[in-house]
Parts: C-alpha cells; sequence; structure tokens
C-alpha cells in the first residue's frame, strides 16, 4: 500500500510539473534571454537586409609578391547603433562563399547574445570553381543601450566572442579569425 501511494504521489508531481511549464516554442516565438535566472522573453528580432555581389578573391590579387600575406581579407562586422530607434545594423565584411552563390545571413539570438550565421541560399548545388567576399547586412531591431555578445554560429574560439558595447558606442568595428566560419 505504502509503495502505491509513494508511486501515485510522484506520478502526481511530475504531472503537474509538466502541465506547470512554459512552451517558449509557442508562447516566445523562439526569442529567449537567459540571464542565469531563468528563461525570460527576448524584444530582440532581426531581419536580413541584402548581400553584396561578388567582392573579389579573399586571397587579394594572386600574386605572390612580398606583402602577399597583407592582402588577405580578413571577416569582420561594422555595426552602427540608433538609439532612438533602438536598432543596430551589422555589416558581415569579407564572408568567404562560393562565386555562385546566393548569400544570406540568419541571426539568432540566446540571451544577450546575437549569433549570426552567413550561408549560401542556393538550394540547386551549382557550384563554381572559385570562392568570393561577399558583404552581407542584417538589421537587430529592440536592442537598448548596453552590452550584448556576438559570435559565429560555428564558434570554434572562444575568441571569436566579442563585446558589442552600445552603451559606450554607437559604431564600430569587431574582426574574427579565419577559423569562425
Amino acid at each position: 500500500m505504502r509503495k502505491k501511494f509513494l508511486f501515485f504521489g510522484l506520478v502526481a508531481i511530475t504531472a503537474f510539473n509538466f502541465m506547470s511549464c512554459d512552451d517558449e516554442d509557442e508562447n516566445n516565438n523562439g526569442n529567449t534571454t537567459n540571464n542565469g535566472g531563468g528563461t525570460t522573453t527576448s524584444n530582440l528580432s532581426a531581419e536580413f537586409i541584402s548581400a553584396s555581389d561578388c567582392q573579389g578573391s579573399p586571397y587579394g590579387d594572386g600574386t605572390r609578391a612580398d606583402g602577399a600575406e597583407e592582402q588577405i581579407k580578413i571577416p569582420f562586422i561594422a555595426y552602427k547603433y540608433d538609439s532612438s530607434k533602438g536598432e543596430v545594423e551589422l555589416n558581415l565584411e569579407n564572408a568567404v562563399m562560393n562565386c555562385a552563390a546566393k548569400p544570406k545571413m540568419d541571426i539568432t539570438f540566446s540571451g544577450d547574445t546575437i549569433i549570426f550565421t552567413p550561408y549560401d541560399a542556393d538550394t540547386s548545388e551549382i557550384k563554381a570553381d572559385c570562392v568570393c567576399l561577399y558583404n552581407l547586412t542584417s538589421k537587430v531591431k529592440g536592442v537598448e543601450s548596453k552590452v550584448y555578445y556576438i559570435r559565429p554560429s560555428y564558434l570554434r574560439n572562444e575568441e571569436d566572442i566579442k563585446v558589442l558595447e552600445l552603451s559606450q558606442k554607437e559604431d564600430g568595428v569587431l574582426s574574427f579569425s579565419w577559423d569562425a566560419f
């Protein structure tokens, strides 16, 4: 008899816990913030604005003259914050993709971290035998004058988590390593 009460008591507690859980996908549209004290709704949203045409080779002009290493283009994000609109424009420059790519960039959020994912939106699988540099622009809305973190989605190096200090600067440049992409 005692085992039955214990069993049914555990089932009741488990059922109560499941019923009281909040389904984030349904109520928060997938945008959540976790500041260490649980999950809360985030006001951040993102919109892809544009992609440039091919900006040339990521390896410079192809010459092997002295200083050729300096010609290599490093990816970076240039940002501009508009505090009156609560928006920050993010320009990922020097993203390397196939020459036949249709470049695009998705942005997601995890707490106060902005995660960007540059990718080829072309699903035809047609590839060229070359790579190009592209510049991708997105806008994040709902930002405040505070500290955010920004990183590529395929984080391989902790040094590629950058601080976006919007309370101190309204524009700037954040550089990333080649292996971040």
